[in-house]
C-alpha cells in the first residue's frame, strides 16, 4: 500500500534507500545503526522493521510529503539518501511521534516480566499477530526489506 500511496518516484527512492541500507549493513553496521539513533537494535531484522515502520507512518498519518519531499529533493541534488532518511527517522518518527527504538528490539519484546515498558510486548503481539500487522515484504517490487519475512516474525 505504501508503494501505491507514495507514487512511482517516491516509491523508487524508498526502494533505493532500502537497498543502500542493506548494503551498508554489510560494511558498516554499527555506524549505520547509530546514524538512525538505533544502535541498540543488534538484530538486523529489528533494525529494518524499525526503518520500514518509519516510512509507513508518514502515509498512515496522511503526511506523505514529510517523507517524500526530502527524499526526492536529496535524490535530485545527488545527496546521500540514507543520511536524509536517517534525519527523517530521528526527527519525525522518533522525536515527533515519540516512537521508542527499544520497542523494536527483539530481546526487549521477548521479556515477559511486567514493568514500565511491558506494553510494547502486548502491543506487538496483539496488534501484529491478531490484527493483521504481521507485515512481511512482498516478494516483488517491495519497499520493505526482504529481511522482514515470515521467519522474522515467527522468531519473535
Amino acid at each position: 500500500q505504501v508503494g501505491v500511496s507514495s507514487g512511482l518516484e517516491c516509491k523508487a527512492a524508498l526502494q533505493e534507500v532500502t537497498q543502500l541500507v542493506e548494503e551498508r549493513l554489510r560494511s558498516s553496521k554499527e555506524e549505520l545503526k547509530a546514524s538512525f539513533g538505533a544502535a541498540e537494535l543488534k538484530i538486523d531484522g529489528d533494525f529494518m522493521y524499525f526503518l520500514a515502520d518509519a516510512a509507513v507512518m508518514a502515509f498512515q498519518y496522511g503526511i506523505p510529503d514529510k517523507l517524500c519531499s526530502p527524499i526526492l529533493e536529496a535524490k535530485k541534488a545527488g545527496k546521500d539518501l540514507v543520511d536524509t532518511y536517517a534525519l527523517y527517522v530521528q526527527e519525525f518518527f522518533v522525536e515527533s511521534l515519540g516512537v521508542s527504538v527499544k520497542s523494536y528490539d527483539r530481546d526487549h519484546l521477548k521479556n515477559t516480566a511486567s514493568g514500565e515498558d511491558s506494553a510494547d510486548r502486548l502491543w506487538w503481539f496483539q496488534v501484529c499477530s491478531e490484527v493483521a500487522y504481521f507485515q512481511v515484504a512482498p516478494q516483488n517490487d517491495s519497499i520493505r526489506s526482504s529481511k522482514i519475512d515470515t521467519r522474522y516474525h515467527l522468531d519473535l
